[in-house]
């Protein structure tokens, strides 16, 4: 008797495959290949100094990235490699209309997106680094111990592997995290310190658990 539940159990393990998430859904995390693709949206022709930043942007730029351009005064902002393509796009306008006279003239021009990006998944998005943060976290689980991934909205992640309980992974993992978030920080240029420092945006949570 136990040889056939044995076996009926090795045959259902078989047609339903491992009883873990995929690396591409893992609770919720919609995790992207690293291919970064620019994606511009209004039809204008930059000039002056928000034709060289975009010149920039478009060498520089991972996702998820947003570059705003106000036209008639050739001034531009953008940001990129954030969580969301909302709070890249937030800060992308509010560093163009810090550049500009008239801030109503800011408006989108482009998007940086995952190359396969699908705006109708659900789940929680990850900046290109914090992608890559994940896949590194996910390699380096021990089954026997406890880990976690946290992240902030402006793009900065942190993790952490072999803690001895799901508290200290959660703590271990916002330390990172927010370590990580004050060194982007400090790259920030500083008429965007500001935005970027929100507490809403800066803060550190954790998102996905192991263990």
């Amino acid at each position: 008797m136990t040889y056939r539940l044995l076996s009926l159990l090795f045959a259902f393990l078989l047609c339903v495959g491992p009883l873990v998430p995929t690396i591409s859904h893992a609770q919720g995390i919609n995790v992207e290949k690293k291919k970064s693709r620019l994606h511009e949206i209004a039809g204008f022709k930059l000039r002056g100094d928000a034709k060289s930043e975009f010149r920039k942007f478009k060498r520089k730029a991972e996702f998820y990235g947003a570059f705003f351009a106000n036209s008639s005064e050739k001034t531009a902002g953008y940001y990129y490699n954030a969580s969301s393509v909302e709070v890249a796009e937030d800060y992308a306008r509010q560093a163009c209309e810090a550049n500009s006279r008239n801030p109503l003239g800011c408006v989108l021009y482009a998007r940086v997106l995952p190359k396969k990006y699908d705006p109708s998944e659900s789940g929680v998005t990850l900046s290109r680094q914090g992608n890559k943060d994940f896949r590194e976290y996910l390699r380096v689980q021990d089954p026997e111990r406890y880990g976690a991934f946290a992240l902030s909205e402006n793009g900065a992640s942190g993790f952490s592997w072999a803690e001895h309980s799901r508290g200290s992974a959660e703590s271990e993992a916002i330390r990172r995290c927010e370590k990580s978030a004050k060194k982007l920080l400090r790259k920030t240029p500083k008429h965007l310190r500001e935005t970027v420092a929100d507490p809403t945006k800066q803060g550190c949570r954790v998102v996905h658990w192991s263990g």
